[in-house]
């Protein structure tokens, strides 16, 4: 993270043809080293000092300890069977002190009060499974916090998505021209009650 004077040291598994079954979420894929990537150049090198954050299918929580660095206080969640990996990433960081790692699984029928006091939501790579498109568009619903969300396009489904979250949410895409492969976007609730300055 040039901008914010921070180097990310993250472990990841090994990929293998058998990643797809046994996870994705131990990988560092190209989206997250885009969204890392916005966050630095957006919020250098302080600039979520006193945010809570939240970060959604964390995987190895990269883009968490990103916001970390920058000064937030993050909530890197998964899958139970992922979180190990983000655990141990969160500890050996130097801002360990600011993250905590929680469970969550989007189909559970409610979000933890302790989630949905979130300033900034970051999803990345999580749209990539269309059965859990409207489990994942109510976790959104129910944080109803602004969201940066990052996505490889892998087919006309995550546009499927994103008809889903617009019902609730404003879409502002990133302009990007170094990542091709990935697509960024601010999700900002439209409920005016919502006071953001995101």
């Amino acid at each position: 993270m040039p901008h914010a004077g921070a180097t990310l040291h993250i472990s990841q598994g090994a990929l293998s043809h058998t990643t797809w079954s046994t996870g994705a979420g131990t990988v560092v894929w190209e989206a997250a080293d885009a969204t890392v990537r916005h966050l630095d150049t957006s919020f250098a090198p302080n600039g979520l000092r006193g945010k809570r954050v939240v970060e959604l299918g964390a995987g190895t929580g990269v883009c968490g300890i990103a916001c970390a660095a920058l000064g937030a206080t993050v909530v890197l969640t998964d899958l139970p069977e992922v979180l190990p990996i983000a655990k141990s990433n969160a500890a050996a960081s130097p801002w360990h002190e600011r993250i905590s790692v929680q469970p969550l699984n989007w189909a559970d029928a409610a979000v933890p009060d302790a989630l949905t006091c979130a300033d900034l939501v970051v999803a990345c790579d999580c749209i990539y499974q269309p059965a859990a498109y409207g489990a994942l568009a109510s976790v959104l619903a129910a944080l109803s916090s602004p969201c940066l969300i990052a996505w490889r396009p892998r087919g006309k489904r995550e546009a499927d998505f994103l008809a889903q979250v617009t019902t609730a949410f404003a879409l502002e895409r990133v302009a990007h021209a170094q990542e091709r492969e990935t697509s960024l976007a601010w999700l900002r609730p439209v409920d005016a009650n919502i006071n953001s300055t995101w």
